[in-house]
């Protein structure tokens, strides 16, 4: 339990470095956008369920696709094409800003601790 306590703690610090950066909050609104448009768009055209609309977003832009719900118009197909070649690319910049902060604090860390 305190091994939890301490990476909730970590994680905690490294989300906080991330809001302070303009381009990260960008990106997480591009994120949160994406995958409110694909919920939505899986919804109504086909005929998902919002929670199932929304774990098909995240797997398809995850790269996972487990295959357990796949778009059966061509519309949905189409859409889905595009939806991965954008929201890759916008996934990818959140990872790598994530990583950018993951280092940051790292950092700030070591040298807090030869400071000391």
């Amino acid at each position: 339990m305190v091994a939890f306590f301490l990476l909730f703690r970590s994680l905690w610090r490294i989300l906080r470095i991330l809001f302070r950066q303009p381009e990260q909050k960008a990106v997480m609104l591009a994120v949160l956008f994406i995958l409110t448009i694909g919920t939505f768009f899986y919804h109504t055209v086909e005929g998902m369920t919002y929670l199932d609309g929304l774990y098909f977003s995240v797997m398809t832009l995850a790269t996972v696709g487990y295959g357990d719900l796949a778009p059966h118009t061509a519309v949905g197909k189409f859409f889905t094409i595009v939806y991965v070649l954008v929201g890759v690319g916008i996934l990818t910049a959140m990872i790598a800003n994530f990583n950018r902060a993951l280092i940051e604090y790292y950092q700030k860390k070591r040298d807090e601790s030869k400071n000391e």
